[in-house]
């Protein structure tokens, strides 16, 4: 009975050493998984702030006569009509559309080129679209506008009311 005992208190210990050295193993397969995750948390951190940092603006004197100095379209006034002339590239689809007392220019440039190259032959295409919102003169008649886009110019003509 004494060696039973004995035995079974030998084979405890066994099993608890055993078990023990695999839990410590575990732990520190988990530590090390731990501070991997830990160092690499900080690096991304790092890379955050770096990203993240705020430069003090630059101050600078702006004139502003000198900002953009383009044309802007508008309708001219010919005594009894207004007219709208706009130069646009050959080739480019044009759409108009009136929005309430707004004109709505959009243009379509598009463009496709073949390459041939030694591996063989492939196609380049560049595409770009541009929309204007016009205003149309308070005093336009927008029942009887008029457009027509011919040789690379868009002309729109609204009479005035009453003439």
């Amino acid at each position: 009975m004494l060696k039973r005992v004995i035995f079974l208190g030998l084979a405890i210990r066994v099993l608890v050493a055993d078990g023990s050295s695999i839990d410590s193993l575990n732990l520190k397969y988990m530590y090390e998984g731990a501070k991997e995750i830990e160092m690499l948390n900080r690096s991304m951190e790092a890379g955050m702030r770096e990203h993240n940092q705020v430069e003090k603006p630059i101050l600078t004197k702006i004139n502003e006569n000198l900002i953009d100095n383009s044309h802007i379209d508008t309708f001219e006034d010919f005594g009894d009509r207004y007219i709208l002339e706009k130069s646009i590239k050959n080739g480019a689809e044009v759409k108009t559309a009136l929005i309430g007392d707004t004109l709505r220019i959009e243009i379509k440039i598009s463009n496709k080129e073949t390459i041939v190259t030694e591996n063989g032959v492939g196609e380049s295409s560049i595409s770009s679209v541009t929309t204007e919102e016009i205003p149309i003169p308070s005093d336009g008649d927008i029942s009887r506008l008029k457009k027509e886009y011919s040789n690379g110019t868009l002309r729109v003509e609204v009479p005035k009311r009453g003439k």
